[in-house]
């Protein structure tokens, strides 16, 4: 059986697994030797869920006939999660700093914003002023009060 003859570098398979490139191999165990890997492969192909404890034992025994010593295997399972902690960290830090570039970004724009309603504001009361100076006056002699007299009588009254 293929599956118990080669140990192929479980960080490579999980990084081209996971559909990322294959990445430099870590050897964690002998070529030729059976790891982590290689059980997962196997007991994924195996119903556990349907009696699991007696799974386990026969692939023990089977791992023993073929001197595959299981605290071996145990050991890269070790190995194999402390690389998998470190690159998790790894990708939670790299998503922190996309964060913090995606917050100086969001704050470019607030800025970029508040510029042009400032600009647009200016620019709308411009051209009100320059509506307002090219209007025809009206002249002052044709300007009425409420009550009905000229502005400058009016103001000579008070």
């Amino acid at each position: 059986m293929a599956i118990f003859t080669k140990k192929v570098d479980w960080d490579q398979k999980l990084n081209v697994e996971a559909g990322g490139a294959a990445a430099t191999p870590i050897v964690t165990t002998s070529p030729g030797s059976y790891g982590i890997a290689e059980t997962i492969q196997l007991m994924r192909t195996l119903p556990v869920e349907q009696n699991g404890d007696l799974v386990v034992r026969v692939v023990r025994a089977t791992l023993a006939s073929l001197n595959v010593h299981v605290p071996e295997i145990i050991e890269d399972a070790n190995r194999k999660q402390q690389v998998t902690q470190e690159r998790i960290a790894a990708e939670h830090a790299r998503i922190t700093d996309l964060e913090k570039q995606l917050a100086v970004h969001r704050k470019e724009i607030a800025t970029l914003e508040a510029d042009l309603k400032e600009t647009t504001l200016v620019k709308e009361r411009l051209l009100l002023a320059e509506r307002t100076a090219q209007a025809p006056r009206i002249p002052e002699a044709a300007v009425t009060t409420i009550l009905g007299t000229a502005p400058s009588a009016a103001q000579s009254k008070s």
